[in-house]
């Protein structure tokens, strides 16, 4: 996919309405699976047949999350429900696949090792596919994803770009790709000038250290930037800085390693979402079809 150019894009939040966010993403919620669906019902389902013999007379899979990611996974306003592009994909797969999920939201810190511990049989929360990951993950990719620096409306600090960064404090979700693209200019362009590297729990509270002026910038997945840009506020308070594209990388379903005939169904009902138009549908909804995906690849980061 060609990288692409970020417009500058403004956008308000009042600090009401900002904590009126982060109190409903604190809300938990748990999505429970319907009965199991009759395997016989799936005996010519093509794709239900290609899942682990327990996934099938399980008739469900459970699923981590962390659902403060907008537009990926956020809490609705009613404060109960889990929606967002992956939630509508995996409606979407899981129906084409034959089976019901069962959808647990906790910290993202949390997700990775809780799926090391057999807690979930795959993640699903906007994660990157790296190189380094794959080591111990693998990645079923849906999605391309840029980064975006959000910065105060006026960008006074005439951001444009990572180097930018340099000597700056900057926002960022904890144990993310994008804390670790912050930790690779530290070791790189911003040696002689670090970058104060303010991590949060949440890219919401990421965004409340922008508003405070604790921090000059926040670094995030361009899809979350442009969402809050569309979605938040009156478009006085905050930017998108970043004139180019950075770091556009592959985000991904993360599956354990050795579960390779779940990842492989997964990848295949993904990929037959696709084919038919359904996945278009559903990345048209989110204004998102320029991080469309032609092809669901399996480990596609290098």
């Amino acid at each position: 996919m060609p990288q692409r150019t970020l417009g500058r894009m403004t956008f308000a939040i009042t600090g009401l309405a900002l904590s009126a966010v982060l109190v409903a993403g604190c809300a938990a919620t748990s999505d429970a699976p319907a009965s199991a669906p009759d395997p016989a019902a799936n005996a010519e389902n093509e794709f239900f047949q290609a899942l682990p013999a327990a996934v099938q007379e399980a008739g469900s899979v459970s699923v981590g999350t962390e659902a403060y990611y907008p537009p990926y996974e956020y809490i609705d306003a009613d404060g109960s429900t889990i929606v967002g592009l992956d939630i509508d994909l995996l409606d979407a797969v899981t129906e084409r696949l034959g089976i019901e999920y069962e959808l647990d939201n906790v910290a993202f810190d949390t997700l990775l090792p809780s799926l090391d511990a057999k807690r979930y049989d795959l993640v699903v929360a906007g994660i990157t596919d790296t190189v380094e990951r794959q080591a111990n993950y693998d990645f079923v990719d849906y999605f391309a994803a840029d980064q975006a620096i959000i910065v105060a409306a006026g960008n006074e600090a005439g951001i444009s770009s990572m180097a930018d960064l340099c000597g700056l404090t900057v926002s960022v979700l904890v144990d993310s790709t994008q804390q670790s693209l912050l930790e690779e200019e530290n070791a790189g362009a911003c040696a002689g000038e670090q970058i104060d590297i303010l991590t949060q729990q949440s890219d919401t509270e990421a965004l409340m250290q922008v508003q405070s002026g604790r921090a000059a910038a926040l670094l995030t997945q361009e899809a979350v930037g442009m969402y809050n840009a569309s979605q938040i506020g009156g478009g006085t308070a905050f930017e998108v800085a970043n004139e180019g594209s950075i770091e556009p990388m592959p985000l991904g379903y993360v599956f354990a390693k050795g579960n390779d005939q779940l990842r492989d169904a997964f990848q295949k009902a993904l990929q037959s979402l696709v084919d038919d138009g359904t996945y278009g549908d559903i990345m048209s909804s989110y204004s998102l079809t320029n991080a469309a995906l032609d092809e669901i690849t399996v480990n596609g980061a290098e």
